[in-house]
């Protein structure tokens, strides 16, 4: 199995993810930062770690984890502090950057300002 991971010139994500060989792609559905009392709570670079441990916690009911993630979609109700979800995004992904794309939307379930669904990839 190969994975080929083609860095963007000017954010914390990969223009590209290529994958090879035998494995299976998981689907992750979109992820809110939800507590264990159903709440969202904090800021929007709080709510991007919250969002991302439920992202960990499905991928690892599955066998895998964030290094395993070749794509995110993000939905933000607002860009105006995208800097901020950028930020945690490198932090939390490090070298294994996925693709990504950020839509606007107008509102989440919830409240949220984000939701999060990533594609993975796990070689056999």
């Amino acid at each position: 199995m190969s994975i080929e991971r083609i860095p963007s010139d000017f954010a914390s994500y990969s223009d590209a993810v290529a994958v090879s060989g035998p494995g299976r792609w998981i689907q992750v559905a979109g992820q809110v930062g939800m507590d264990a009392d159903g709440k969202v709570e904090g800021d929007l670079a709080a709510q991007t770690h919250a969002t991302l441990d439920n992202v960990e916690k499905v991928l690892a009911k599955v066998g895998a984890d964030l290094g395993d993630v070749v794509k995110i979609v993000v939905y933000l109700t607002s860009l105006d502090d995208y800097a901020s979800f950028s930020a945690v995004r490198a932090e939390r992904f490090g070298d294994v950057l996925p693709a990504s794309a950020a839509v606007q939307v107008a509102g989440l379930l919830l409240d949220a300002e984000i939701e999060i669904e990533a594609l993975a990839f796990v070689a056999e």
